[in-house]
């Protein structure tokens, strides 16, 4: 089974880069790879909340406006991708990430995942398109209205081509459960962390040469709501 391990936190608590607070932090994230290696399907850091932009589709032309989905002080900082045989699996790999000492992951089990992988040549830039809302029936796996919502993205995907990268669909809400570590203590807790806004239905790694472009590529995403947010090159 995959997992979607999201990442969230206090953005003010975090250590600024070229401290040695970061360097730690940094430090703890570089360790879970290697430990984790063979679990870590996919995953990448994210830029902070303010750099994103949230599109919300209507009767009309889609309402495009700078910042997150939901103004929270919990912010995603980032996901994994992680593979593992049982839930208890995706608990114990959640605990190693730093994010769960002073904030929070949440592990949402994973419909379907691919990824194209970056192709050689050229300059571009990579976003993470999360998808919000309010779950309805088309977020029910093996439900005609599920199939219906696969089709409009296959639809989606084949008209943007190379611009989508990597992508997942999720399990509902309700499947859940949030990992953090306090004092060397394990908290696990079914449902997503209370104070973040939700991803509901599952993202895209989208390709794009500017924020422009990707944002003409995240308006066709057949989605009430989109977070569009720039993926950290870490070390690029």
């Amino acid at each position: 089974m995959r997992y979607l391990a999201l990442l969230g936190g206090d953005e003010s608590a975090n250590p600024a880069p070229e401290t040695p607070e970061f360097d730690t932090m940094m430090q703890g994230y570089f360790r879970f790879g290697e430990t984790a290696a063979d679990a870590i399907v996919g995953g990448e850091a994210l830029e902070k909340a303010a750099t994103a932009t949230t599109i919300r589709h209507g009767d009309g032309e889609p309402l495009v406006t700078a910042g997150p989905y939901s103004e929270t002080v919990e912010a995603l900082g980032g996901f994994y991708v992680l593979e593992a045989d049982t839930l208890d699996d995706a608990i114990e790999l959640a605990r190693q990430i730093p994010a769960a000492l002073d904030g929070w992951v949440s592990l949402r089990p994973m419909v379907e995942w691919f990824d194209r992988g970056t192709p050689a040549g050229g300059q571009a830039l990579r976003y993470v398109a999360f998808i919000y809302g309010k779950e309805a029936e088309g977020d029910q796996p093996d439900t005609p209205a599920w199939d219906e919502g696969v089709a409009a993205h296959q639809r989606f995907m084949d008209a943007v081509g190379d611009a989508v990268r990597a992508g997942g669909a999720l399990h509902p809400i309700a499947t859940a459960t949030t990992v953090q570590v306090r004092d060397g203590e394990v908290i696990v807790s079914d449902g997503p962390f209370a104070e973040s806004a939700e991803v509901a239905g599952g993202f895209y790694v989208l390709r794009a040469t500017d924020q422009d472009a990707a944002l003409a590529v995240a308006r066709q995403i057949p989605a009430v709501a989109i977070e569009l947010r720039p993926i950290m090159e870490v070390g690029g």
